[in-house]
């Protein structure tokens, strides 16, 4: 018998897309839980209603949906990306977006703003729409920080992990052209409490 919520379907939608970005990548599983209780626990210390920390909780994990689009031999390349296969990876942004841009669900349409706007800049230099500061999506923000945070620590095909106090300075680096300064900073200040959510 299903445990989803009849009057909730979107959480549905969200758990079984999930599966999706699984079943193409096997390594993600685990990125995907923290990202999820890292922006989960900033929405909490921001004081976000229960209503909207759910829709994190199911939305975050679908950041990078769109690369489901993508060929997986791109994505597990090892060492640098030409600017044609870069490109082809900043794809996944609008690939994302379109799949699930138009539902009338909310956990779908937060997922669909995070899916847009995870990698746009505090400063406008990201992508895909180089948007400023506040015009990029609040679950977005918060999304690029937590995302970013648990990729630099992570073993990738194309990069060793990092050491935290290297992650932590190089978050730092970014602070007010990466990445929304605030939400940063309440990130950062709160490492112990992040370790926690984050299992």
């Amino acid at each position: 018998m299903s445990t989803f919520d009849p009057k909730n379907p979107g959480i549905e939608i969200a758990v079984r897309l999930r599966l999706a970005c699984e079943a193409h990548d096997t390594s993600i599983s685990s990125h995907l839980d923290r990202v999820s209780r890292y922006a989960c626990e900033i929405g909490r210390l921001m004081g976000l209603d229960k209503t909207r920390i759910q829709e994190l909780h199911y939305a975050t994990p679908l950041h990078d949906l769109g690369k489901i689009g993508l060929p997986q031999e791109l994505l597990s390349k090892p060492g640098r990306l030409t600017r044609e296969e870069m490109e082809v990876i900043k794809s996944h942004s609008m690939i994302g977006f379109r799949m699930l841009d138009g539902s009338p669900w909310p956990i779908i349409q937060c997922a669909a703003r995070i899916a847009l706007a995870h990698h746009e800049c505090w400063d406008g230099s990201g992508y895909p729409h180089g948007l400023v500061g506040e015009n990029i999506p609040l679950d977005a923000r918060i999304v690029a920080v937590a995302d970013v945070y648990d990729a630099l620590l992570s073993q990738r095909a194309y990069k060793p992990a990092w050491e935290e106090d290297l992650v932590i300075a190089e978050m730092r680096r970014m602070r007010e052209t990466k990445f929304d300064p605030a939400i940063l900073d309440l990130f950062l200040n709160h490492l112990p409490a992040m370790a926690v959510a984050a299992g």
